[in-house]
């Protein structure tokens, strides 16, 4: 009975979490942006005296806001003086001394993320760390390059370690390349495979078993 009850749970646990985190996740963002336009919202209220309270408050509409201007400002930075503005925007941004460190390079990660022929993050391998004797999994980013490889002084790539459970979060090892194997797996399960602590993996390999296994 207790056997039962408990995989009971674990199975309603699993259906149950993702969409759990799932929801609190877009929860958490819609409220943030709900958050972030409400002053706006109360000043246009205000300032054409709309039939509304003050505190006026409508779940959702700084999500809807938030992708209005964006979709916005992609339409604008397509013809020739969006493009103008945009690069005296960012040249503006490049001439703040701190600034223009951390710009740049969420710029220039955002490109290489975005880029249509960027293979980036999209090889999953392990690599021994933090000894020879253990593994971590982690994405390819990019092949080392400048002042890294110059000091790794053989062929490396850039290797982002995922945290858990976010996996947005981690760190960045330089590696030798003959040090880095491959897997078979995409991004989408290798995340898969992480967010699950192996299970997801363990799973397929025992239904794959027991297809092959005569009947």
């Amino acid at each position: 009975m207790t056997d039962l009850l408990k995989k009971n749970f674990f199975a309603g646990l699993l259906v149950t979490l993702p969409l759990a985190l799932t929801y609190f996740l877009f929860a958490f963002i819609i409220n943030l942006l709900d958050r972030l336009v409400a002053p706006l919202v109360r000043t246009i209220i205000i300032q054409t005296n709309a039939p509304l309270p003050e505190d006026f408050h409508l779940p959702g509409l700084g999500f809807m806001i938030t992708f209005v201007l964006l979709v916005v400002v992609g339409v604008f930075t397509k013809n020739f003086f969006g493009r103008r503005i945009v690069a005296a925007g960012q040249h503006l941004m490049e001439s703040i001394p701190f600034v223009r460190s951390v710009y740049t390079t969420i710029r220039q990660a955002l490109d290489s993320i975005s880029s249509v022929d960027s293979n980036a993050f999209e090889r999953m391998v392990i690599v021994r760390y933090p000894h020879l004797s253990s593994y971590v999994m982690g994405l390819v980013s990019c092949d080392s390059e400048g002042e890294v490889l110059e000091r790794a002084r053989e062929g490396a790539v850039n290797v982002f370690v995922p945290m858990l459970p976010n996996v947005t979060l981690g760190w960045m090892l330089v590696v030798p390349r003959e040090q880095v194997t491959l897997l078979k797996m995409d991004r989408e399960e290798g995340i898969k495979f992480l967010l699950s602590f192996g299970i997801v993996e363990n799973k397929k390999e025992k239904e794959k078993d027991s297809a092959e296994e005569p009947g």
